[in-house]
Parts: C-alpha cells; sequence; structure tokens
C-alpha cells in the first residue's frame, strides 16, 4: 500500500510493472495529516512535488512528476495521468488519450499513522471504474483487497483503470498483507515486515521490509516483481533504489 502512494512507488510507477499481489510516530499522524508543503525534512514529511526517473541500458531513461500532499495526489508518467482528490467527496480521474475516465472512490477511514506520507491510507476503500472494482482493507498491522474485472480477463487492467501507474491485480484473487514485526520506520503503522500473498495456490508472494527511511521487497512471482527492489529516501528529498528487472530509479522534491 505505501508503494501506490507516496514517493518510493513514485519511482516505481515509471516500471510500468503489473503486481502479483508498530513503527514510530511521524509528522503525518494518525491518518495522515501533512505538515507544511514541500518545506520539511523528507523523513517527517513527504509533501511536495517530486521529479521521477528511471533508467536501464536497455530502455534509455524515462521520467514522471508526482505532486503529493494531504488533499491527494496528481501522478503524470509517459504511461498516462492518474489524480485522486481526497478533499471533500474523494474521486480519481485516469487519462490516456481523449476524455479523462472517472474512478469512484469511497472510503470509511480507519486510525493508521502512515508517518511521512501526506494522504490518509487507513480504512475501507472501494475504487470502481467502468469494468473494474477493488476492495481494500487498510489497518496498521494488515492490508486485505481484492479485484473484480470484466469475466475472462486475467487480471485488473481495461483502458478505464490505470494499468499503467498503479499495480494490476489478479481477477477474483483475494490478497493478504500482514505484518510479521514491527520495526521504526518514517512510515509509521507500516515499519516492519510483512509477508504478502494471494490465494492464488501459486506460492508467489513478497517479503517486503520498511525501516528507517527504506523499502525493501524480495519476491517470488511471475512478473516484473520478481526478486529484490530495493529504495531508499533521504532527509535531504532524494530517492534512489534499484528493481528487479534492473532498473535504475531515483526521485528529488523540487
Amino acid at each position: 500500500m505505501v508503494m501506490v502512494m507516496v514517493i518510493a512507488p513514485g519511482a516505481g510507477l515509471l516500471c510500468n510493472c503489473s503486481s502479483t499481489g508498530g513503527g514510530s510516530q511521524g509528522a503525518g499522524g494518525v491518518g495522515g495529516a501533512a505538515g507544511a508543503a514541500g518545506t520539511g525534512s523528507c523523513d517527517k514529511d513527504l509533501t511536495g512535488t517530486w521529479d521521477l526517473y528511471a533508467t536501464s541500458l536497455a530502455s534509455g531513461s524515462v521520467d514522471g512528476v508526482l505532486i503529493v500532499s494531504a488533499s491527494g495526489f496528481d501522478v503524470t508518467t509517459s504511461g498516462g495521468h492518474l489524480v485522486y482528490n481526497a478533499q471533500g467527496t474523494k474521486s480519481a480521474t485516469w487519462t490516456t488519450s481523449g476524455p479523462a475516465r472517472a474512478i469512484a472512490v469511497q472510503n470509511t477511514s480507519g486510525a493508521v499513522n502512515g508517518g511521512s506520507i501526506p494522504v490518509a491510507v487507513g480504512g475501507k476503500w472501494t475504487l470502481a471504474s467502468g469494468f473494474e472494482t477493488c476492495v481494500l482493507n487498510v489497518s496498521s498491522n494488515q492490508v486485505t483487497g481484492s479485484c473484480s474485472a470484466r469475466p475472462g480477463e486475467d487480471t485488473v487492467g481495461g483502458p478505464d483503470w490505470p494499468y499503467s501507474t498503479v499495480p494490476s491485480p489478479e481477477n477474483g484473487l483475494n490478497y493478504l498483507v500482514a505484518r510479521a514485526s514491527a520495526s521504526t520506520s518514517q512510515f509509521g503503522d507500516f515499519g516492519g515486515v510483512w509477508m504478502a500473498g494471494s490465494d492464488s495456490g501459486s506460492g508467489q508472494g513478497c517479503t517486503i521490509t520498511l525501516q528507517g527511511n527504506t523499502i525493501t521487497t524480495d519476491c517470488r512471482a511471475g512478473n516484473d516483481f520478481n526478486g529484490i527492489m530495493h529504495l531508499t529516501i533521504g532527509a535531504d528529498c532524494v530517492a534512489s533504489g534499484t528493481t528487479p528487472s534492473g532498473l535504475e530509479v531515483s526521485a528529488r522534491r523540487r
């Protein structure tokens, strides 16, 4: 979850990957309320505008921009433009070419401290586009989720879904991400070691570690997530890391 909503995942968004499936209090506080816009140390508050980069010898460089605050986030990459409005009636739009496609957002908030993440992430979420629906429950020690798409489709990723910007879960599977141990992290309640998997029976899954200012994932998967990803976010608001496919990713807050 953290990886969809903060700068760490922001860098990963450039990869166009598809998905398999108690820390210290940060400045975000309960529910992830933001601090000053883009002025504080990034180990306390990730609010601001971030330039995102990904580079590989095979494909060269790509870039994007992430704007994130307590009001929501706005991500632009070569794959499209995703906007989430967290104020008032929550909503989202996804644009590639042509008119923006609406994604309905419903949220029953929950008391989750996201640390430096400015966007509130706790509670029950329902995200619905024209053909896809995902339901998530986010608590301080567990995340569950499931998605449905059109009959016969393997993954959630139709043209009205932000398939190139957020993960595309498999159609009909139930996912569980549970914390195995807690650790101090700038991501508040998300600090620690988490085990992620689904009810597919495939044996695929991930170990996700959030400690201090780092995120590490170690996955057994049949897609681009297979292997180890590592990302470090500096207090100087420069992030860097590598992905399993060999991309070097980085981000810098303006």
